[in-house]
């Protein structure tokens, strides 16, 4: 039993927080490694792309045209002509400026989506962090139950040897000592576990400490990153609609050619210019199905705003009153345990004097660690509470 103990023990040490790095240090680390992060860059490209060629005088690179005319395979009189020409794509009225307006919002809708992912990371964090604190308070209460075990064991042994305790002292002794070994086995897995996933999403060997104190006043919900998103995801669906709506047909191309021609081999060749301009015309079956598709979307994009206005709120509310019941489960669970310490200490004083018995003793060391670890756990949903309602706040580390 004392080396499953000295193990574990060494095992929690080396996963204590040496000097554990902000929070705010975690969150950087575990962006860098997230795939938004990752491809930022290329979606940035992509918009200077598209702003780019909205800018553009043509709508769309332009195309040349070759052809030949002649009589060879029929009259053969020596009919020649070959034109060359180049066609311009042009922008309709009005859809240049829709564009760019749709490449300067999506623009916006990248940077505030950055920040809405990082606030979710940010949470994952939080959380990952409450649950790595609990892990090794539990683990260190186990270490200290099992070697008060320990030295609870060898004490009866002692008595049973002399003949001052029955045998079966002894062997409820030893029991609650294996018990205290299992516990430690389980704590240790536990926080391995929690501690693992946290490598896994920062990259970092140390875990911060929780969230940090109540914000003295919380913030505009129109400042939320999460409503902020949602509101540019909606202005982002509006302007496609506008440029649906002013897209009505394909592009217009101006062209322009030159042709070298004659008529018969003893006549001369002659060049001429051609200038053209082609005009489509839209129609229902073109315009309608993207009308409809760039409303349907915006219809989405203005319930996701509403629904993210009523989560906000809810989760805010939630928050306060979860931190409002964990301080008081806390100053409950403070109170319990400084009375469980207090009937454990006169237990044990009485049985190291012989005027109780073991199961009493063990009885009273039980109660004082399920208070204790009540306690601990009262403290960590505190800071949860605390960094849910930072959270639910829009408020990053």
């Amino acid at each position: 039993m004392v080396c499953v103990a000295a193990v574990s023990f060494n095992a929690a040490a080396q996963d204590l927080p040496t000097n554990p790095p902000p929070l705010s240090v975690a969150l950087d680390a575990a962006w860098r490694l997230s795939a938004g992060s990752r491809s930022l860059i290329n979606r940035q490209a992509e918009l200077d792309a598209r702003q780019q060629a909205a800018g553009a005088f043509l709508s769309a690179p332009p195309s040349l045209s070759l052809s030949q005319r002649t009589d060879r395979f029929n009259a053969n009189q020596g009919l020649r002509e070959s034109e060359a020409s180049v066609a311009l794509p042009l922008w309709n009225p009005g859809t240049r400026t829709a564009t760019r307006a749709q490449v300067d919002v999506d623009r916006t809708v990248l940077a505030v989506e950055q920040l809405a992912n990082k606030l979710k990371l940010a949470g994952e964090l939080r959380e990952l962090t409450a649950s790595v604190a609990l892990a090794r308070l539990e683990l260190q209460l186990a270490q200290r139950k099992a070697q008060e075990a320990t030295t609870l064991l060898q004490d009866t042994q002692r008595r049973v040897k002399s003949g001052d305790s029955p045998r079966v002292d002894a062997l409820q002794a030893e029991a609650a000592a294996r018990l205290a070994d299992a516990q430690i086995v389980q704590a240790t897995t536990a926080l391995a576990q929690a501690v693992s996933q946290w490598r896994t999403l920062t990259g970092l060997s140390a875990v911060s400490m929780p969230d940090g104190p109540v914000p003295p006043a919380l913030p505009n919900m129109a400042d939320h990153p999460l409503l902020v998103a949602a509101d540019a995801r909606a202005r982002a669906a509006q302007a496609r609609l506008r440029l649906a709506e002013v897209d009505q047909r394909d592009s217009p191309e101006l062209s322009v050619g030159v042709i070298r021609d004659r008529s018969l081999a003893s006549d001369p060749a002659l060049n001429s210019l051609r200038v053209g301009v082609r005009i489509p015309f839209g129609g229902t079956h073109r315009n309608a199905p993207r009308i409809a598709a760039a409303r349907a979307e915006l219809d989405a994009a203005q319930a996701e705003l509403d629904a993210a206005q009523r989560q906000i709120t809810v989760e805010q509310a939630t928050a306060l009153d979860a931190l409002q019941a964990a301080s008081t489960a806390e100053r409950l669970a403070t109170e319990r345990a400084a009375l469980s310490t207090e009937a454990q200490t006169l237990v044990a004083k009485a049985y190291r004097l012989g005027e109780s018995d073991l199961p009493t003793r063990l009885r009273t060391d039980n109660e004082r660690f399920d208070a204790e670890l009540a306690l601990a756990r009262a403290r960590t949903e505190s800071q949860r509470a605390i960094a849910r309602l930072n959270q639910s706040s829009g408020l990053l580390p």
